[in-house]
């Protein structure tokens, strides 16, 4: 399945400290999942946060995914189930098809 995930900056602020490092260690971990298939894209907003879509089993995979995240505590989440843009598009036609009989 491919799910939308957002994060937004949470209410737990970075420590300058460690800051660095746990983006370094964020980006490592995004770059393994872009290069393993696990992710389709991941882009990040201009006010920081950003989106990905995924490949997941299912939605407790993805929650599981976001807790292994090194920024996972900084963030809050979204997650979205996505369906194939054609698969809709059928649906809808035969949908509205029927109700017009």
């Amino acid at each position: 399945m491919k799910f939308l995930m957002t994060a937004r900056p949470g209410t737990t602020n970075i420590k300058l400290k460690y800051g660095a490092s746990l983006f370094q260690a964020a980006k490592e971990w995004i770059q393994t999942r872009l290069s393993d298939g696990t992710f389709d894209c991941h882009y990040v907003f201009i006010d920081l946060g950003g989106l990905t879509i995924l490949n997941a089993e299912s939605s407790e995979a993805v929650f599981e995914m976001i807790l292994d995240y090194p920024l996972y505590p900084f963030f809050e989440w979204e997650v979205t189930a996505l369906c194939d843009w054609q698969h809709g598009y059928d649906k809808n036609i035969e949908y509205f098809k029927k109700l017009a009989k």
